[in-house]
């Protein structure tokens, strides 16, 4: 018989977030939302998404019968009827454009925590659910360049920068990302040159490095998408 692992329980990283009800300590500088949009902290938004994490992580670790499959499938079909009349242009959306709250308001990659920041780096902490689950309590492979765009692109463009895109962005794995402890980020600039902006980004899980990374981000030029 093998040693149990901490990776073994099937409850891994199903412990629900609190509802981000308010701005995390030392946000980056943030605006209101993309052409004012955006909303207040308190206006349920981050509480909405929050618990959208936590039924992500749970259906990821769900084995459900046909009947629960069946039930909640309709459930999920009644509300996209529902969310289809509140559509609006991608301009005008609030998904992904809450620079107020950690994540800024979306759930497609795990909701950083912002602790110290500037122009040139970011510190903060991030937990990966049970929905980046790749396998045997490892955080998808996918999952982690994921986090890190997210991270070295927004500090690209903080400090009222100009927009730019990524042009690359290499990841190293070091050693194992674990899913559901609390993860250390640090993201800071290597060299800024014209439009070429390199950044470089680590995660850490007690002191030991799980991946680095590092990204060239191009500056837009005027009219580019």
């Amino acid at each position: 018989m093998r040693n149990s692992s901490p990776y073994d329980d099937p409850t891994l990283g199903l412990d629900l977030p609190e509802p981000e009800r308010s701005p995390q300590a030392e946000p980056w500088p943030r605006t209101a939302g993309l052409n004012g949009t955006g909303g207040s902290a308190g206006d349920g938004y981050g509480e909405m998404i929050a618990r959208l994490r936590g039924f992500l992580d749970h259906v990821a670790a769900a084995r459900l019968d046909p009947a629960t499959m069946a039930a909640l499938s309709d459930d999920l079909g009644a509300w996209t009827e529902r969310l289809a009349d509140a559509a609006v242009p991608e301009r005008e959306q609030v998904f992904g454009h809450r620079d107020d709250m950690p994540g800024r308001g979306q759930t497609m990659a795990p909701a950083l925590r912002v602790h110290e920041a500037d122009r040139f780096s970011v510190r903060g902490t991030v937990r990966f659910g049970r929905y980046f689950l790749g396998g045997n309590g490892a955080v998808h492979g996918g999952a982690v360049p994921l986090l890190f765009d997210e991270v070295l692109g927004r500090l690209s463009g903080s400090g009222g920068r100009s927009r730019a895109r990524t042009a690359y962005l290499h990841t190293d794995y070091r050693s194992i990302t674990p899913i559901g402890p609390q993860l250390d980020v640090h993201g800071w600039f290597v060299s800024e040159e014209g439009r070429k902006r390199v950044l470089r980004a680590e995660i850490r899980h007690d002191g030991v490095l799980c991946a680095e990374a590092e990204g060239l981000f191009i500056v837009l030029k005027p009219g580019q998408p």
